[in-house]
């Protein structure tokens, strides 16, 4: 009799102690459930030899980002057995220390962000459906007219190379804030330039803010990606690639063609960011040599002009009207010196070592056109300075 009711009274404390426990529990998931950023969703990217691959996306609690000694400590509430009602109000004390810990700890860190990228571009560009699809690896609708009235801020969490990041996007539509007014508004640390390749005017637009941003020098200092967007409409296309490519050589940003219609290049655009801002940081002082001398050498490029420059046209590989008189010094490679009319040197098939200047001139065509290919391979690679 004495063992029964000793059974009886240990079952009751057992199950007191597990009523306890799940209410302990409840009330830690409704507090979670109370604050907006306790489970944020991350996205899964690495970069191979093929490109980017999306390896998925995952739902992750704030409190996971904290350091060990949070992790240790949440480690210790959960084996905790509640006996007490101070036992539970202790543990519930514990878990939002431990989320208000973390919070800090993910935000103090300046290595994983936030980073904050603006939006820039025309009218009906895509630039909030391109947010939109960056949120999630779920395919949306791109043509929905409620997206694109979606404007704002809106925060992704990307991990790429290991390390967890968070990007910030600063999305206004046109009517509201034209780009002009962005740009002196916020300080980000990357710009996304779009426009639409079924516009024109949308392009003569992204034009007009590359040069602001290569006048103020961001170009220099931050990550600028050239977005040319609604690829899949080749029967609407105004705007080539190549058109979209030579600008983005011209201006020393990058370029990628998009679709959020059939989610194309989306995701490659998201990494291309992510990838672009943190060699920004990490290598100041390399982006702003690249950016001093491809500004050197184009502004040999402008001196080398049709009304001015003709010794330098031939001497890149250009052609001059025979019947133009030239002046100065010879240019490279011996094409051109002064001659008295009517002698045998004044005639170009007759002069001496004709067959080596045009030899030059031939592999200095060719060593422009390889130079140029070459540029535009780079400002495709968005993994690269």
């Amino acid at each position: 009799m004495v063992a029964h009711i000793t059974a009886d009274h240990n079952r009751s404390k057992l199950q007191e102690a597990e009523h306890q426990a799940v209410q302990i529990n409840y009330a830690c998931r409704s507090n979670a459930r109370g604050v907006e950023e306790e489970y944020y969703r991350l996205r899964h990217f690495s970069i191979t030899g093929k490109g980017v691959v999306n390896r998925g996306d995952s739902l992750k609690s704030r409190r996971s980002k904290s350091n060990n000694s949070v992790a240790s400590s949440n480690s210790s509430t959960e084996h905790l057995t509640p006996a007490t009602g101070a036992v539970a109000g202790s543990a519930r004390t514990s878990a939002t220390c431990s989320l208000a810990s973390s919070r800090e700890s993910s935000t103090s860190n300046p290595a994983s962000g936030p980073y904050k990228v603006l939006m820039l571009g025309g009218q009906a560009v895509g630039k909030s459906s391109l947010v939109s699809q960056f949120m999630t690896s779920e395919y949306l609708h791109a043509y929905d007219t409620s997206i694109d009235d979606d404007s704002g801020e809106k925060t992704v969490s990307v991990l790429l190379s290991g390390e967890e990041s968070e990007l910030t996007f600063i999305d206004h539509s046109y009517s509201e804030m034209t780009p002009e007014n962005c740009m002196s508004t916020y300080d980000p640390h990357g710009y996304c330039v779009i426009y639409s390749s079924t516009d024109k005017e949308t392009f003569l637009i992204a034009e007009r803010i590359l040069q602001i941003l290569w006048t103020t020098e961001n170009i220099a200092q931050k990550a600028v990606i050239l977005v040319a967007n609604k690829a899949d409409l080749a029967r609407c296309r105004v705007v080539t690639s190549d058109e979209g490519k030579a600008m983005a050589t011209q201006y020393d940003c990058k370029f990628i063609e998009t679709s959020v219609g059939i989610n194309h290049n989306v995701d490659e655009l998201l990494v291309g960011l992510l990838s672009q801002i943190r060699l920004k940081l990490e290598n100041p002082e390399k982006s702003r040599d690249l950016f001093r001398k491809r500004s050197i050498r184009k502004s040999k490029r402008r001196a080398c002009s049709p009304l001015g420059g003709a010794i330098c046209l031939a001497g890149i590989g250009g052609s001059t009207n025979p019947s133009t008189p030239v002046s100065g010094p010879p240019a490279s490679g011996g094409g051109f010196v002064d001659t008295p009319p009517g002698s045998a040197h004044s005639s170009p098939r007759k002069y001496r070592g004709s067959r080596t200047s045009a030899s030059l001139k031939v592999k200095g065509l060719l060593g422009r056109v390889w130079a140029r290919d070459s540029k535009s391979k780079s400002c495709e690679n968005l993994h690269v300075l």
